[in-house]
């Protein structure tokens, strides 16, 4: 049995070396999962599918940025396994805290204009992904820059900045700098009320690293997994507006 002060002498410095971009985006259909890129003919299977395109654009962005580590949901979490899957929901606003850059991806715009009408910001899980990273860089489609790309990110941008606390309504001071936790509850939860999920249960697991909780994954317990949620924050949040939002 691995001692934990020996493995946690070893990890941690090796987490705080580690220099990776990772990618946000709105699934679409035929996005290459795990077994395909584990598969002895991904070479011949992967170039059929329309997501496989948009894996490559976003690795080869990650080259030109000078990182040779990127991670995309899509294909670096092997959904057969539960015990992974969950891992992953827990751990995954930290592995956007911990990014060097996020890639972040629209399929269907390419201006700032276009913001207000763009799916990346109505879905559940995009929330942390713009909360979550230090350094975003935004795309539109075909891959045009939609920010300054002298800048090292976007939220550096006044106008990119703007319009996003626009689109969004969260206040420009926490998409600078976000602080998870059970502070701010009603907040929170109200900036997630108009975003949606394709599974129940990830309306639930999409907040917790928003608000630094952890309760058990479990889908196919549909919408009590919303109440799971509310009950945890119930035990560690004080404010009587829980509810108001």
């Amino acid at each position: 049995m691995v001692d934990p002060q020996r493995r946690d002498a070893i990890r941690d410095p090796v987490i705080n070396r580690l220099q990776y971009v990772i990618f946000s985006h709105r699934w679409l259909a035929e996005e290459p999962t795990f077994q395909d890129m584990m598969s002895s003919d991904r070479e011949r299977h992967l170039t059929t599918m329309s997501g496989y395109h948009k894996l490559g654009k976003f690795l080869d962005k990650t080259a030109e940025f000078g990182y040779h580590l990127a991670w995309s949901d899509t294909c670096c979490i092997d959904k057969s396994s539960s015990a992974e899957l969950e891992e992953a929901i827990r751990s995954m606003f930290q592995w956007y805290r911990r990014a060097r850059i996020c890639i972040a991806y629209s399929a269907d715009y390419s201006s700032l204009a276009d913001f207000p009408r763009e799916p990346w910001f109505t879905r559940g899980w995009t929330l942390q992904e713009l909360l979550a990273p230090e350094v975003i860089k935004f795309y539109g489609r075909d891959w045009v820059p939609l920010g300054d790309v002298k800048m090292e990110s976007d939220k550096d941008d006044p106008d990119i900045l703007k319009s996003l606390s626009n689109v969004t309504a969260i206040p420009e001071s926490q998409l600078l700098s976000f602080t998870p936790g059970v502070r701010d509850v009603y907040m929170k939860m109200k900036w997630a009320s108009t975003r949606r999920t394709t599974k129940t249960e990830d309306a639930a697991y999409c907040l917790l690293g928003i608000f630094d909780l952890s309760i058990p994954v479990s889908y196919g317990e549909g919408r009590w997994a919303f109440h799971r949620l509310m009950e945890a924050l119930i035990l560690r949040c004080n404010e009587w507006q829980i509810f108001a939002w």
